[in-house]
């Protein structure tokens, strides 16, 4: 009996943590609120739970390109919002994705965010904190 009791602890552990992490991945990430082709404009639009919408090309999804108005009309939104399915075609695109796609973020985010991280930068400043740290600059003399 003790050892149904405890398996019971550990899933609402596990359940409570799960909630807490998709709860916090809602508030973090992009998630589809709803998702239609339009035809006329030639754009899968994607309404956002946070209110924001936008609209990509479907030749933007690999899979995607020359798939009728019909096709591309059957999407569905996956269960956590962040994935887009039309299983007529097996395609699927995730927003997070398409988003850093179109915001072109590997590229313009660091620059943004003033820095660039890389392993090889992480190296060379564990080397350098061996050392003592980064020298002090020194005034030239008067």
């Amino acid at each position: 009996m003790a050892k149904s009791t405890r398996t019971t602890d550990d899933f609402e552990r596990q359940n409570e943590a799960a909630v807490r992490e998709a709860r916090e991945a809602d508030r973090i990430e992009p998630r589809a609120n709803t998702a239609t082709y339009e035809p006329q404009k030639g754009l899968v639009w994607v309404e956002l739970r946070s209110g924001f919408a936008f609209g990509f090309p479907p030749e933007r999804v690999p899979g995607l390109e020359g798939a009728s108005a019909k096709q591309l009309s059957v999407v569905r939104i996956s269960p956590s919002g962040d994935g887009l399915h039309w299983d007529d075609l097996d395609v699927q695109a995730s927003l997070t994705g398409l988003m850093a796609d179109a915001l072109n973020l590997r590229e313009w985010a660091p620059r943004f965010m003033g820095q660039t991280r890389s392993e090889a930068k992480a190296h060379a400043a564990r080397l350098n904190g061996l050392k003592g740290g980064r020298p002090r600059k020194t005034s030239p003399p008067a």
